[in-house]
């Protein structure tokens, strides 16, 4: 892979890799951006290290030109100067724009399709909705909307409680992932859905902007995820995602949160479906013709 360092407006850095073509005889179609969600990074895409047989390699050799992205305290982006300085809205009004506009400078000007994880499809949408022209398209993989059950709101109360005392939330000891994760930054991501809405601290209304959006939405729910994303819940977010309805997806069976991406029968029962979809896009300008892959 190919590593660029991209500096956000507000002088954090970030990192982004580009996948070498795999078995590509031709121009890709479409450039894919994937973002990943909490408690991991990009190698969430490689399953966890460098396997071949990830999600990034699986939409290259399909014909994709595939980046992958590591926020602000993940991976070999930058960490926090210091304690609860970041906020939640800085991954959307500053990461994602960077991560946006480096690719669609690289890839000629064309818009990329955001393909993100649990809460990096959150990203990818908040970002749609302050500005309606920047992706080509948005794929959530077990990304929830604000609705939650007793179990799931008990859960949410709890971790941004911890958050509030605690300078970063500790995942990997809790066995959640193989990052920690910036404790203001998770305590309000959890606070969006514990109130029910998705409300900037600019009074922006992220699902009044996205009902009015036009582009295409496909949003997959994982069959076995009862907790952290549950069918039900990323329905609901499906719902909110545009004047033309989301596709939404259940697939499995027995595919839970991580397993989206890191069960060996993701490549069978989840993976085609967004090759597919990706595939049968109408090409934005700027996308090069499609030739075959």
């Amino acid at each position: 892979m190919m590593t660029i360092g991209v500096r956000t407006g507000d002088g954090v850095d970030l990192v982004l890799y580009r996948m070498d073509p795999v078995a590509r005889t031709a121009t890709p179609a479409a450039s894919v951006l994937l973002v990943h969600g909490a408690f991991s990074s990009h190698t969430v895409w490689l399953r966890g290290g460098t396997d071949n047989t990830g999600l990034a390699r699986y939409l290259s050799a399909s014909g994709c030109d595939v980046w992958l992205a590591d926020w602000r305290t993940h991976g070999a982006a930058a960490r926090e100067p210091r304690p609860h300085t970041w906020h939640f809205e800085n991954t959307i009004t500053h990461d994602a724009p960077a991560l946006v506009d480096y690719v669609r400078t690289a890839t000629g000007g064309a818009p990329p399709v955001w393909v993100g994880h649990s809460v990096g499809g959150a990203i990818g949408l908040a970002h749609l909705a302050r500005d309606p022209e920047a992706l080509a398209a948005v794929v959530t993989l077990g990304t929830p909307g604000p609705v939650m059950g007793p179990l799931r709101r008990l859960l949410a109360l709890g971790t941004i409680a911890m958050c509030r005392t605690l300078p970063r939330f500790p995942a990997r000891a809790l066995r959640m992932g193989s990052e920690d994760e910036a404790a203001l930054v998770l305590a309000e991501w959890m606070t969006w859905n514990a109130r029910g809405e998705w409300r900037g601290t600019d009074g922006f209304d992220y699902f009044a902007a996205l009902r009015e959006s036009r582009t295409p939405v496909l949003a997959v729910a994982g069959e076995g995820d009862r907790l952290f994303a549950p069918a039900a819940a990323c329905r609901t977010l499906a719902q909110r995602a545009g004047s033309t309805p989301a596709i939404f997806s259940v697939v499995g069976p027995g595919l839970d949160h991580s397993g989206l991406l890191l069960d060996a029968r993701a490549d069978q029962e989840c993976w085609p479906l967004l090759s597919h979809w990706i595939a049968a896009l109408p090409a934005p300008d700027g996308w090069p013709a499609r030739t075959g892959s």
